[in-house]
């Protein structure tokens, strides 16, 4: 079963494999580039929400999936988000059976690169002048959380068609249109997770708190 977007172990072909953890190599790298000790707090508190996010079911016939959060991941911890992820999706297959410790490095770049880009569209400054105001807020956050999750169930898809080792057609295009209902929900929790975070913790997510 694929649960989610976690492609089990025995789905894939080797070099396909062997390039899912060369590529969470590079991200993990990335992450880990001049690491403080102050950031690993935030970093343990996203891979815990990540990893619980797999317990939160959506109903959908035939294929089970859950909620994925690699878009709030994204925004609030930036380039840092794959040290959470790929931790998530450590516990998650050792715990749960989420995947497969071989196909741990493809589902690690499945879900971080949308994460990563979900950071990038949050903080380019186009998009800055819109976040002052709470309307906007919860705009851009449900944008970026409906668009992580078609993102990764995009990738999810290409990778079943180009890499598997039979034909996963059928099985691809289900994952992704099931996934619809999915990205509107966590478009949600986004618009409203940013909103919160602009008026208790705004540094939290690359804002500015408001003179007094």
């Amino acid at each position: 079963m694929l649960v989610a977007v976690h492609i089990s172990d025995g789905v894939l072909a080797w070099p396909w494999q062997v390039g899912g953890f060369v590529g969470t190599a590079v991200l993990l790298a990335l992450g880990s580039w001049r690491l403080r000790e102050e950031e690993i707090p935030r970093i343990a508190v996203l891979a815990s929400g990540f990893f619980v996010a797999s317990l939160i079911r959506v109903p959908t016939p035939g294929v089970s999936v859950h909620l994925i959060l690699n878009g709030l991941v994204g925004v609030v911890l930036g380039w840092r988000a794959g040290l959470a992820i790929f931790t998530g999706l450590v516990l998650q297959a050792l715990l749960f059976n989420h995947g497969g410790l071989g196909s741990l490095g493809v589902n690690a770049v499945v879900m971080t690169l949308p994460a990563l880009a979900a950071a990038s569209a949050w903080r380019i400054p186009g998009v800055h002048p819109l976040l002052g105001r709470a309307r906007w807020r919860w705009g851009v956050g449900f944008v970026l959380g409906v668009l992580t999750v078609a993102a990764t169930a995009l990738l999810n898809a290409m990778v079943l068609l180009l890499g598997g080792i039979e034909q996963w057609d059928a099985l691809a295009y289900t994952v992704l249109f099931l996934h619809l209902p999915v990205a509107a929900i966590e478009g949600v929790i986004l618009g409203a997770t940013v909103s919160f975070l602009a008026r208790v913790k705004p540094e939290m997510i690359g804002l500015q708190r408001p003179a007094s």
